[in-house]
């Protein structure tokens, strides 16, 4: 077996030291009953414990060791990775501080899209989002937009099980007229929809998949009064890009 080999890179010493770890239950154990779980000399065990303890993990009082919550840190790069609004609030940041909009996160559940997430600017005009809202997928941007990333009919198909209803005076009800704003959303790379849910807002929002496959997206909404759409455009659309970049790892083309 060459050096380049997996077998020849794997750290048997490493493995026991998380093996040390995993047998903890909740109590706390005895050096003793720490070796016999993981299988391995009292001696060893001892050596083990002992790291851990100097290194914070646990703490040896009365003949016992217990888990201590530096513990927790082992778990971080798993949280930030499968917990979305951990790995997008400083992207949000970001982008809210770049444009001086309200940012949000939103993902898509059912037929409807709820917002997890915004990050609020200072700004006199600024929108006010409601943390933890349904609002439907047929008639905002974020919906919209996610809509666009689902394979083959998939944004027909969710759309069937909707009864769209007019929310505003410009909202689209047409499945048909519809779809062709989300085909318009897929070819451009983001969904813009102007007081279809609320009169007077227009939004922006670009959809990305999260690691465990589910869909999501970010938005900036704004006051329509404030300028024009192609002025909107114009200074949004390319740090709305880089913020999916950033919570993707996609590089920029």
């Amino acid at each position: 077996m060459d050096a380049g080999s997996p077998r020849n890179e794997y750290v048997q010493a490493f493995e026991r030291g998380l093996a040390v770890i995993s047998v903890f239950d909740g109590s706390p154990l005895t050096l003793s009953e720490v070796a016999e779980r993981v299988g391995m000399s009292p001696a060893a065990a001892r050596r083990y414990l002992s790291t851990l303890t100097q290194l914070g993990y646990f703490a040896h009082h009365g003949g016992r060791f217990s888990a201590q919550a530096r513990l927790l840190e082992l778990s971080d790069p798993f949280l930030v990775a499968n917990d979305p609004t951990l790995r997008a609030r400083p992207v949000l940041e970001e982008l809210t501080g770049r444009i001086n909009e309200t940012s949000t996160l939103t993902l898509l559940k059912g037929h409807e899209v709820l917002n997890v997430l915004d990050i609020q600017t200072n700004h006199e005009l600024a929108i006010q989002v409601q943390r933890g809202r349904l609002l439907p997928v047929y008639c905002t941007a974020m919906g919209r937009a996610m809509l666009s990333l689902l394979p083959g009919d998939g944004a027909a198909r969710l759309l069937e099980a909707t009864e769209p209803e007019p929310r505003t005076k410009h909202t689209l009800t047409d499945p048909g007229q519809i779809l062709k704003q989300v085909q318009l959303a897929r070819t451009r790379g983001y969904a813009l929809v102007e007081e279809e849910h609320t009169a007077g807002i227009r939004t922006m929002s670009m959809a990305f998949e999260l690691p465990r496959g589910e869909l999501a997206a970010f938005s900036a909404p704004t006051p329509m009064a404030r300028e024009s759409r192609q002025e909107y455009v114009a200074r949004v659309e390319e740090p709305l890009r880089d913020a999916v970049r950033a919570m993707t790892g996609a590089a920029a083309p």
